[in-house]
């Protein structure tokens, strides 16, 4: 039995001899790797707190009536997190306070630098909607017409589609207008269903029954 387990200690030895090299070395680069990770894990924690901390200021800013405060705070936001999720929140957050004090254009601008940093899906969509209406607010009705599409699926399509009928109603396309009427009518519901029957009324067409 000694002399096996003297045979095996020698086998274990040799395969050491052959291989402990590559194996302290995978294991140093495997520890490299888990602190590395950790290491950008807790920047990446520092970043989003950091840019979060920003978007409060912004908001802040905005319930003070400061809009050059919120702008300047916006700027940071631009340069330090560029794609931290709190950029975009900020930037719906001034656009819409732009529309409360009548600066349409001023919104849309916002919006056009958010579009570009929100990422595909239901966020992006709502961002070109929201520009959209404020490219309408400005008296840019093609411009706003043409960037209803492609038309979102989900929530956001019947929404869509009311708006895409008040930009065709505005340039004078009143078959087009009527069309998209009524395709937001099939997805819309409760009050906003009703608004639309509005719309389609004044254009001479009669509600659903």
């Amino acid at each position: 039995m000694a002399y096996e387990d003297e045979e095996q200690l020698e086998e274990i030895r040799d395969w050491w001899r052959r291989n402990g090299r590559a194996v302290l070395i995978g294991a140093g680069a495997a520890i490299a790797i888990v602190i590395g990770w950790q290491q950008w894990g807790a920047w990446e924690s520092r970043q989003q707190a950091a840019a979060a901390s920003e978007y409060a200021a912004v908001l802040a800013n905005l319930r003070d009536q400061d809009a050059n405060a919120a702008l300047e705070q916006f700027s940071s936001l631009q340069d330090q997190h560029a794609r931290s999720p709190y950029l975009a929140f900020s930037g719906l957050a001034i656009a819409a306070h732009q529309m409360r004090a009548d600066e349409a254009q001023a919104a849309a601008d916002t919006l056009s630098q958010v579009s570009a940093q929100a990422a595909d899906g239901v966020f992006s969509d709502l961002v070109r909607l929201r520009r959209a209406e404020a490219l309408m607010a400005a008296g840019e009705d093609a411009e706003a017409l043409a960037l209803l599409d492609p038309l979102p699926e989900g929530l956001l399509a019947g929404r869509y589609l009311e708006l895409k009928g008040d930009l065709n109603r505005a340039l004078g396309e009143r078959e087009a207008a009527i069309n998209a009427y009524q395709e937001a009518r099939e997805l819309a519901q409760g009050q906003r269903r009703a608004l639309v029957e509005l719309k389609l009324g004044d254009l001479g067409e009669r509600p659903t029954s």
